[in-house]
């Protein structure tokens, strides 16, 4: 993906990411927090002691040695750091400028195209992004059949080597939408839908069959000098770690017909896969659950898929999904400026059924499981890194005020670029 030049100044030098700071203490002591650990029952009025960037330990009455700095949150609820799934942090600037946009290049394919060089981590939407909670999130790049390749990254760093979690954790392949049957002149129908899409598959499959051609050759080319190896090929060697099922793959797909196709797609090629959008899973839930594939829930700021549906179609296809066994993430999808709702998209959810404690889920450990790294993030335990925030009240609620966050055992400056603004306004003079 191509580094364009407005990402490195932009939003005419108001940017908000990282923060000016003295050198952090390597131990860290939270006390007398409510302690939501994700992973076991709460601890009330507990201490958390973050040390070297990890989670040291937690419990109640946890002694530190003289000097240490000590944040008393009496009061206070820790959670672990929220994991927004799908996002374009660090590569939309202001949505309505082009030059401040770096999220696709040209082309159908580009399998090999890293989302994460084209971040920049001095983004204002870091900042934003943080205030309720969010420590991590996937950056995927968007347009195409095969996008490229999504990095997940901490909300706080300098650099993207030095946010990354995994500067390469997932690729993508956007599946055919059926369209609209087309017609000719006199309304007699050329085509239908089924046929448009099925010709589509058939395109991404006879792709996969010609990477997979290549990596076949140039592995026997490398095992025999008589066999002469292909010419170099960076999108296939790109796919081999798809094809292979070590590297899983996002399959953007929409409604029922196509999941039902994405999941004999994902089944004849033996991919590890993810689901993400699915607006009609909850036609189809049983479906999934028994293909085992999990689903990343797109932005619930939309409609239905369908008229039909539903004007609560997509709030009800979370609870349809979860009640089925499937397991879920939410994300922000597309717009890092509404990143701060992810916790709302999730309150919604609930308002229609869902249990809060699987939205809860969802936003933390159960993400952390889908994206892979579970064993780092997702959970308040000893030797995971310490990413987690402390709040006035329940994180889905919209009245509840996240007051410290920390990533990487770092405690953050919560001012972002709203912050300036309200400084900078608050306070100008009427005019007369």
């Amino acid at each position: 993906m191509k580094k364009s030049i407005a990402l490195a100044v932009i939003a005419f030098g108001l940017s908000f990411g990282p923060t000016l700071r003295s050198a952090e203490p390597a131990r860290f002591l939270i006390k007398n927090a409510a302690i939501v650990p994700m992973a076991g029952p709460v601890i009330d009025k507990g201490d958390i002691l973050i040390e070297d960037g990890k989670i040291k330990a937690l419990g109640k009455g946890l002694s530190v040695p003289e000097g240490t700095p000590v944040l008393d949150a009496a009061g206070l609820t820790a959670y672990p750091g929220i994991i927004d799934a799908f996002s374009h942090y660090g590569l939309v600037e202001i949505g309505a400028i082009a030059s401040t946009a770096d999220v696709r290049d040209l082309g159908k394919e580009n399998p090999e195209l890293q989302a994460g060089w084209a971040i920049n981590p001095h983004s204002v939407h870091f900042g934003t992004g943080r205030v309720n909670g969010t420590t991590a999130a996937l950056v995927a790049p968007s347009g195409g059949t095969f996008p490229g390749l999504a990095a997940l990254v901490k909300m706080d760093g300098w650099t993207f080597p030095e946010m990354a979690v995994k500067p390469v954790a997932m690729s993508l392949i956007n599946f055919p939408m059926t369209p609209r049957p087309s017609r000719e002149g006199g309304g007699v129908q050329k085509e239908t839908g089924d046929e448009v899409t099925s010709k589509l598959v058939d395109k991404i499959k006879d792709y996969l069959k010609e990477a997979r051609r290549y990596l076949e050759i140039k592995k026997l080319a490398a095992a025999n000098p008589a066999v002469r190896p292909p010419a170099a090929n960076p999108k296939f060697d790109a796919l081999a770690a798809v094809l292979d099922g070590t590297l899983p793959v996002i399959v953007s797909v929409e409604k029922a017909k196509d999941i039902e196709l994405a999941l004999k797609f994902i089944r004849e090629e033996k991919l590890k896969a993810v689901l993400r959008g699915c607006v009609q899973g909850y036609k189809v839930a049983d479906k999934i659950k028994a293909a085992g594939i999990p689903v990343i829930i797109d932005s619930l700021y939309q409609g239905p898929s369908e008229p039909e549906d539903g004007y609560d179609a997509p709030y009800r296809n979370v609870v349809e999904l979860a009640k089925a066994g499937v397991p879920l993430c939410f994300s922000s999808g597309e717009d890092p400026a509404s990143g701060k709702d992810i916790t709302y998209h999730a309150a919604k959810a609930v308002a229609f059924g869902l249990d809060r404690d699987a939205a809860l889920r969802a936003l933390t450990i159960d993400a952390a499981r889908i994206l892979g790294v579970a064993e780092r993030l997702g959970s308040l335990e000893p030797g995971k890194d310490a990413d987690l925030f402390l709040t006035t009240g329940d994180p889905l609620d919209a009245r509840a005020d996240v007051k410290h966050i920390f990533i990487n055992g770092k405690h953050l400056d919560q001012a972002n670029w709203w912050d300036l603004q309200y400084e900078k306004w608050k306070n100008r003079p009427e005019k007369k």
